[in-house]
């Protein structure tokens, strides 16, 4: 590679955060400068800010660095359409790194994530995300230790991958046409799909447990309901996602295994928390319920339906049509 000079682009998918955003921009072009120069050398990094309200509302972002930051406006609702947007506006560049709008890189992060991707050729990077619980967070929230992700070695592969802290090949995405889809774009685990896919199609995704982000949480989701409802969400999504791949007659292979599963889920979630409430152990009880509430997702999930957690309009159980990004991959 003596020579060549490849581009990487940093998506910053943002919607409706001011305050948190020129934070998060500031860490990232920290990052940038402070790479290595044999990384630098041999990688031309750039942040692409995707805005997903209404109307351009963060376009002033781009003067916090003009030769690094170019701003989109992306007014199609759904997480699925800002993040195709990134992919379409890098269509040009190596790499595609994805964050979130609020998160917080820890020392070395990008350098780590790239390097990994330059030592192993993989097609993607998925690095750890430390939750940060506000000081309001509520005891059971706490407790239930919900937002923890576990560690795994550095360079384990892993099936799939979120995408708030996640590097991507775009030659191997442009190559099988893989892309969000917008059918999950309201409801979640279209960064499921695609690691999923990415991997039915050969690639790899390897873990980088040193690249670290730290990822606020924000007050109104460090309550009890609100976990509840995400835990309902992501057993409902995954069920989706796990049909949606599955060659069986009718999906039924995948079917069975979540109605099963999701029972079962149920059924031990509930005896966990009744254990923890009788015997006052407040972890017990909230990872018992958190499993009931994911157990009932995966029954919906198995059905067809998934409860609607992003966008604009009134949350709401509905219906999920395959996506149409399954019939585009090669």
């Amino acid at each position: 590679m003596s020579g060549v000079r490849l581009d990487a682009a940093i998506a910053v998918l943002t919607y409706h955060r001011p305050d948190r955003l020129p934070l998060t921009i500031h860490a990232l072009l920290e990052q940038i400068k402070g790479l290595p120069e044999d990384l630098s050398s041999m990688l031309r990094v750039h942040i692409r800010v995707i805005d997903n309200a209404e109307q351009p509302e963060a376009q002033d972002i781009v003067g916090l660095d003009p030769a690094r930051i170019t701003y989109h406006h992306e007014p199609r609702p759904g997480i699925s359409s800002a993040r195709n947007r990134a992919l379409d506006e890098s269509a040009a560049d190596r790499l595609l790194l994805f964050v979130d709008d609020d998160i917080i890189p820890q020392p070395r992060w990008l350098e780590l994530l790239l390097s990994l991707w330059l030592k192993e050729r993989c097609q993607a990077v998925s690095g750890h995300v430390l939750p940060e619980l506000p000081a309001t967070a509520e005891p059971w929230v706490a407790a239930g230790r919900y937002f923890n992700r576990p560690e795994r070695a550095t360079g384990s592969a892993v099936p799939a991958a979120a995408s708030n802290n996640l590097l991507l090949d775009m030659d191997f995405l442009r190559r099988h046409n893989l892309r969000f889809s917008l059918e999950l774009g309201h409801i979640g685990g279209e960064d499921s799909l695609l690691t999923r896919q990415l991997v039915a199609c050969g690639g790899r995704i390897l873990w980088c447990n040193e690249a670290k982000a730290v990822d606020p949480v924000p007050a109104d989701r460090a309550t009890k309901r609100w976990v509840r409802q995400r835990s309902f969400r992501v057993g409902s999504s995954e069920a989706l996602v796990a049909q949606f791949l599955d060659r069986s007659p009718g999906h039924l292979r995948s079917r069975a295994v979540f109605l099963a599963g999701g029972l079962a889920r149920m059924a031990f979630g509930t005896m966990r928390s009744l254990a923890g409430k009788l015997a006052s152990d407040l972890p017990r009880q909230a990872r018992g319920a958190r499993t009931v509430y994911r157990g009932a997702g995966q029954l919906v999930g198995a059905c067809g339906y998934a409860y609607q957690e992003y966008g604009r309009g009134k949350k709401s159980i509905r219906k999920v049509h395959r996506p149409a990004v399954l019939e585009h991959a090669r």
